[in-house]
C-alpha cells in the first residue's frame, strides 16, 4: 500500500533582528564616564549625584610625614608633593569630608579599595 503523504506544516521565519546601533551617548545616565574629572577630589566629588559610582579605588596620601618629587610622562615634567600634616588628627580631618563623599556617590552594593600603608593603614581600615 502506498505512504500517503502529509503536508508539512508551514514554518514562519522568526522576524529579522534589527540592527545594533552604536551605543550613542553616555554609558551611564547618572555620570559621564567618557570624562576624566580633574582638580581637588573634594570639589569634584560634590558635584556628583548621590548613588552614582559603582567602584571607587583610591590612593590617598599616606601621611609619612614626606615630600616627594617625580618626573612625570615623555617630558619629564617635574612635579612635588608634600605628604605632610601637621598631626595624625590633622590628617584625619583632611581626609574624613572625602571619605564622606566617597560613601555618599558609592552604590550600597558596590566597593571601595583603598591603598594604605604604614601610620594611616588603621585610620583607612575604621574611616567611613
Amino acid at each position: 500500500m502506498p505512504r500517503k503523504k502529509t503536508a508539512k506544516p508551514e514554518v514562519t521565519p522568526p522576524p529579522a533582528a534589527e540592527p545594533q546601533q552604536p551605543h550613542k551617548g553616555r554609558p551611564s545616565a547618572l555620570v559621564d564616564t567618557r570624562v576624566i574629572y580633574c582638580g581637588d577630589n573634594l570639589e569634584q566629588l560634590r558635584k556628583l549625584p548621590d548613588a552614582c559610582i559603582d567602584l571607587i579605588y583610591i590612593d590617598p596620601p599616606f601621611n609619612s610625614n614626606r615630600n616627594y618629587e617625580v618626573f612625570w610622562g615623555e617630558t619629564r615634567e617635574k612635579r612635588a608633593f608634600e605628604d605632610r600634616h601637621a598631626s595624625t588628627q590633622a590628617y584625619i580631618e583632611f581626609m574624613r569630608p572625602r571619605c564622606l563623599e566617597l560613601a555618599r556617590v558609592l552604590r550600597r552594593t558596590d566597593s571601595t579599595f583603598s591603598v594604605a600603608e604604614g601610620r594611616s593603614r588603621g585610620y583607612h581600615k575604621v574611616r567611613c
